[in-house]
């Protein structure tokens, strides 16, 4: 009879086990999985981002067909990736997708458009620049967990809403991501977003925006602290080696000078070289791993005469320019001291003196319809 009774038991043992741990997918708070929604789409829209950056890079001429991709399948996976981790059987947050862009019970996550203007998102719409991700508990979902059985357990618990599904859009709204400013004539009309020029490696200069030189404005750039006045150069390398977030300022005053030492050139060499500085933008040589280029927003300004007498000008910024940075190289101590960085630029990629280069360019009028369709650099959540 003992053992009739421990058999029994057992039994009874197992069933509760593995009702504690289905009744234990319900208790995954309405805090999480808005973290979830929100880091997932992140991690989505991060991945379209880099998929654009990768077209741009290797065949600019196909990149309308990376932007008219309403699937977005690596994005999706991301996304799905991020929120149910690598153990998606036991996870405890639900995401589904079936490759559609609308929300259903078979389907957590959409791409489309955000139009940075009237702020509202179109699910497949095009150029594909966002993504939407909805979490649920798998507790609530009908294949996942206790099904119908753990929503009404939910319900008499009260320990969290029923059927709380929140959805979380993350986008790429462009916003400047340098600390340099260049000249209009940097542009050429046929490097108008979505086209993405290669060019033959462009040494730039350091030049007030308004002094008098024989370079060619196309070749000139100034540093800025964009919309961050600030009063000397020293306080313009903290804004450099501390990753000043990207900013809003097509169409705006900005604040910059050419005026400034070679320590300036060394912090940006040093933020180029350091791995964990702005990573998701540096595109490195899939066969060495090393680094060939760093993408990022420039703001643009004509280069019109200058006031004499002050180290900081305002000039209106006109256009913005994405740009990947080839090299930086200067000589001297190292730069962002101040942050313990030690990272120079490797000596076989200096020989030619000491300077800022690029070899891609897109450049898009503020206020033009082309701003709209023109993708920033760093994802965040817009609703």
């Amino acid at each position: 009879m003992d053992t009739t009774y421990v058999n029994i038991m057992l039994v009874v043992f197992l069933v509760v086990a593995a009702l504690a741990i289905d009744v234990g997918y319900m208790y995954v708070s309405d805090e999480d999985l808005k973290n979830a929604s929100e880091t997932a789409a992140l991690a989505g829209a991060k991945a379209i981002k880099q998929r654009i950056q990768n077209q741009a890079a290797t065949d600019p001429g196909k990149l309308l067909v990376t932007l008219n991709d309403t699937v977005q399948s690596s994005a999706r996976s991301a996304a799905i990736d991020m929120a149910m981790g690598d153990h998606a059987a036991v996870a405890l947050v639900d995401v589904l997708s079936n490759n559609k862009n609308t929300l259903s019970e078979y389907n957590d996550v959409t791409v489309g458009f955000w139009n940075i203007s009237t702020h509202t998102y179109t699910p497949g719409g095009t150029p594909v620049n966002a993504i939407q991700v909805r979490t649920k508990r798998t507790a609530e979902s009908a294949s996942v967990g206790l099904g119908p059985l753990g929503i009404n357990l939910a319900k008499m618990t009260g320990a969290q809403t029923a059927n709380y599904t929140p959805d979380t859009i993350a986008a790429m709204p462009p916003r400047a991501s340098a600390n340099i400013v260049i000249c209009a004539e940097a542009c050429d009309a046929a490097c108008t977003y979505p086209s993405v020029c290669a060019i033959p490696e462009r040494k730039m200069y350091s030049a007030a925006l308004g002094a008098t030189s024989d370079l060619p404005a196309a070749n000139r750039y100034a540093y800025t602290s964009l919309l961050y006045p600030v009063a000397s150069t020293s306080m313009l390398s903290d804004l450099v080696c501390g990753e000043m977030p990207a900013q809003e300022v097509c169409g705006k005053q900005i604040h910059s000078t050419g005026n400034a030492p070679q320590d300036l050139l060394r912090d940006i060499e040093a933020m180029m070289y350091n791995p964990n500085a702005d990573k998701s933008n540096k595109e490195y040589d899939k066969a060495s791993g090393k680094l060939i280029g760093w993408w990022v927003i420039a703001p643009v300004s004509s280069c019109t005469p200058a006031r004499n007498g002050t180290i900081f000008e305002a000039s209106t910024v006109t256009k913005y320019a994405m740009v990947r940075i080839s090299r930086v190289c200067a000589s001297g101590p190292t730069g962002c001291s101040q942050n313990y960085t030690s990272f120079d630029a490797p000596p076989e990629v200096c020989t030619d003196g000491d300077g800022l280069y690029i070899d891609r360019i897109s450049c898009v009028n503020c206020g033009s319809g082309g701003m709209l369709q023109f993708p920033g650099l760093h994802p965040v959540i817009v609703k």
